[in-house]
């Protein structure tokens, strides 16, 4: 399978390559830099100064798909801060073939591992896969930063096996 990341943030040359080695090679990545904050900011709430990742998930998506046809992922990097109703913030959303990492709360000397690990999570949800129990698991639900610099950027044994499953035989 073929999938696209779209990147605000400047992304070292062999990104591609490393987020594909954690899907032992099943998955190519593409890496492409764009501004997409004439996306984004309609979805950004003033008040709180975080775009609504839920209601932009879709339309960034939709929108990356009819600009670079024939990938079977997509996943949008943006430079902002992120949330759903009912979380203060999220680093990243997926639903279907798309994929959304916010990059705000990232920031540091540890930001494009992070921004990886962040891709891999979001990108094992479009494959199916639930938050992993596992706190060393990529998939482990990152409740603070603290959370993702912990875990690894790969999958545990169990949910390696999901992600091979998907991508051997999908549905």
């Amino acid at each position: 399978m073929d999938a696209l990341i779209v990147s605000e943030v400047e992304l070292p040359r062999d990104f591609a390559l490393m987020a594909s080695r954690y899907f032992d090679g099943l998955i190519r990545f593409t890496v492409v830099n764009a501004d997409l904050s004439g996306l984004w900011r309609s979805y950004l709430d003033p008040r709180r100064g975080q775009v609504r990742a839920d209601l932009l998930l879709s339309v960034i998506g939709h929108a990356l798909r009819a600009q670079h046809p024939g990938f079977g992922r997509y996943v949008a990097v943006v430079n902002a801060d992120g949330y759903v109703p009912g979380l203060n913030f999220v680093f990243g959303v997926a639903e279907g073939d798309y994929a959304l990492v916010f990059t705000a709360r990232l920031l540091g000397e540890l930001l494009v591992t992070r921004i990886l690990k962040e891709v891999i999570h979001e990108v094992g949800h479009t494959l199916g896969l639930g938050h992993c129990e596992n706190p060393s698991c990529v998939m482990h639900f990152s409740n603070t930063l603290m959370d993702t610099d912990r875990k690894g950027p790969g999958f545990c044994p169990r949910c390696m096996v999901k992600v091979r499953r998907a991508l051997i035989h999908p549905h």
